[in-house]
């Protein structure tokens, strides 16, 4: 387990990341959700490290360890992750993509389609910039989603408060009250060992840089795409929890069919965090599956 990384990309800006699982095993990039980071992809270490996997996940540009990039698109993402993938001598790779890391997933196999095994969306963010597909939101990311004016004043004061209700636990009041807006199978994962740490220490990193780089890297997703799902000639398959909150299933499902080679995996009962948390393995067992068959077949 490696934390603290980091590269130099092409254009001279650093890109951290952090190592997880198994340093000689497949590569697999973890694509973080927003607000997040890095550190996210820890929960995945151990179960990684059993199937021989090597989870390297990166910092967006201006979150974390990264150096920002104004202006920035999902567009301009997959030439980061050349950049990456080049620095660390991967020539191919698959990639986990979860919640906000969905989009840069897409992308990125929109444009580096030849480099990658495969990509999983894990209860990742649709096409946000119709209004009437955030109506199923949680009530603080459709808050945020409104008037631009509102949520950038909103935000610094934000900040602060929430490293507080973090240092509190999960178990006491405001965070407590909060939790009882999200679903029961959220709250289950959420508690969990596992759940708290991926949600709440990898979004301390990512504030760490202050409101301006969640409010850029945020902002993205209410705005209309710059590539086209369409393009997409990797095998992706969908995850997406039919009781979650946060993120429209029904949305993610209309966004699966504009993927060619995609296939959906839409879990009954499950939410968004419970998702990620609880069928983890499923997915790194997904992304290997291929590459297995591949070195079987090439044994003697």
């Amino acid at each position: 387990m490696k934390e603290d990384e980091s590269v130099t990309l092409p254009d001279g800006r650093i890109l951290g990341y952090a190592e997880y699982g198994d340093p000689n095993g497949k590569p697999v990039l973890f694509f973080h959700g927003w607000p997040s980071s890095r550190l996210q992809a820890a929960y995945l270490n151990d179960d990684a490290a059993k199937r021989g996997i090597r989870v390297l996940a990166p910092d967006r540009p201006g979150i974390g360890k990264s150096d920002p990039f104004p202006k920035r698109r999902f567009s301009d993402w997959p030439k980061d992750v050349a950049g990456f993938a080049d620095a660390l001598e991967l020539p191919r790779f698959s990639v986990f993509g979860v919640s906000g890391g969905g989009p840069y997933t897409l992308a990125t196999c929109s444009s580096l389609g030849e480099r990658i095994e495969r990509a999983a969306v894990v209860c990742g963010a649709p096409p946000l910039a119709d209004e009437s597909d955030r109506t199923h939101m949680h009530w603080a990311y459709r808050t945020l989603s409104g008037l631009k004016s509102v949520r950038r004043a909103a935000l610094p004061a934000l900040i602060p408060l929430s490293r507080w209700m973090i240092r509190r636990g999960s178990h006491r009041a405001p965070m407590s009250w909060m939790l009882k807006s999200v679903p029961k199978r959220d709250r289950e994962a959420i508690h969990s060992g596992n759940g708290w740490d991926m949600v709440t220490r990898s979004y301390l990193v990512a504030v760490d840089n202050g409101p301006e780089s969640m409010l850029t890297e945020g902002e993205l997703y209410i705005e209309p795409w710059d590539f086209n799902p369409e393009d997409i000639q990797v095998p992706v398959r969908f995850w997406h929890g039919l009781a979650d909150a946060n993120l429209p299933c029904e949305v993610a499902k209309r966004l699966s069919q504009r993927v060619p080679k995609s296939e959906g995996c839409w879990m009954e009962g499950e939410g968004h965090y419970s998702l990620a948390v609880f069928h983890s393995t499923e997915v790194l067992d997904w992304l290997v599956s291929r590459q297995a068959e591949e070195r079987h077949s090439s044994a003697p």
